[in-house]
């Protein structure tokens, strides 16, 4: 685990239990991993609202040397499922990720073009399904590219299938019939938005807007450092503050449960590694008009 007073930027060994390695260590360690880019584009459709697409394009125009495109969308995700980024069962993950040239034996790491979050949910959807040696590199292609480390156009050549199976083991998400138990009441789990504070705190002019009832607000964004590190002094400081602990079994939250495993990786890296994710996260709960929503912020930590 990294420790407080670490440096976010320094090089991660990743046999030391740490989930992040640096841009550094990955620079001498290039050659030895399965090198992932992430990438998920937004952008506003015709009628407004958010469309989500892979990053492929972005990734032809600049990537990290050696790294190979992952499409969140269409192979870490349930293409059946009626919400965006619906975690598929363990042997399509596995399936996929054997596509992507992983073996029983490979190092993954994962990155992204932007905070990290869509690197962070590539690596729980691999952990949900037992593949637990992947790492997500810390800050990024923005923070390699800060380094002065080159990058590279056009695709790689697809690698060597591997041969990775799925040993998922403990729970990695939980449903909307647990979350209308902590919305009411009949389940004490503490549960966490990890949106913005202005979209935790929605606008009661606008339908269907807020967060789920009995449930705090901690950002992924407030999290980030230069160059969208993560920083587990930062992390402590701001999980103490919000009451978070291991043992608790916290949910974590957000639209689609992207921020919410960013959320994950950082108090990960402080040692709290028993949260749990509701993976229809607002998405579902919003399309349940039964459902209530409130509007404003509710008060950090617990009594």
């Amino acid at each position: 685990m990294t420790g407080p007073g670490a440096d976010p930027g320094a090089s991660a060994d990743p046999a030391s239990g740490s989930a992040l390695v640096g841009v550094e260590w990955l620079r001498r360690h290039q050659d030895d991993v399965v090198l992932l880019d992430a990438s998920v584009d937004r952008r506003t459709g015709p009628d407004g609202t958010t469309v989500f697409v892979d990053g492929l394009a972005g990734h032809l125009e600049r990537r990290i040397p050696g790294a190979h495109f992952a499409d969140l969308i269409a192979g870490f995700s349930d293409p059946s499922a009626p919400f965006p980024f619906t975690c598929p069962s363990p042997d399509r993950v596995a399936a996929y990720a054997s596509e992507l040239g992983i073996g029983r034996d490979s190092t993954v790491v994962v990155h992204d073009r932007l905070t990290g979050a869509w690197a962070a949910r590539v690596w729980w959807v691999l952990r949900s399904a037992g593949i637990t040696r992947v790492r997500v590199l810390n800050g990024g292609l923005t923070a390699w590219e800060a380094a002065g480390l080159p990058v590279a156009r056009g695709r790689r050549a697809a690698p060597p299938p591997g041969d990775v199976v799925a040993r998922p083991a403990r729970p990695h998400f939980t449903d909307l019939a647990r979350m209308r138990r902590v919305a009411d009441g009949g389940d004490a789990t503490p549960a966490v938005c990890a949106l913005r504070r202005t979209e935790y705190a929605g606008d009661p002019a606008r339908p269907r807007s807020g967060h789920i009832p009995r449930t705090t607000n901690l950002p992924y964004a407030d999290l980030l450092g230069p160059h969208h590190t993560l920083d587990p002094v930062r992390t402590a400081r701001l999980a103490r503050e919000h009451g978070l602990r291991r043992g608790d079994g916290t949910v974590l939250y957000c639209g689609g449960a992207v921020n919410a495993a960013g959320l994950a990786l950082a108090l990960h890296e402080i040692g709290i590694d028993d949260v749990v994710l509701y993976d229809g996260s607002l998405s579902e709960w919003r399309a349940h008009p039964e459902l209530p929503l409130v509007t404003g912020q509710e008060e950090a930590g617990r009594p």
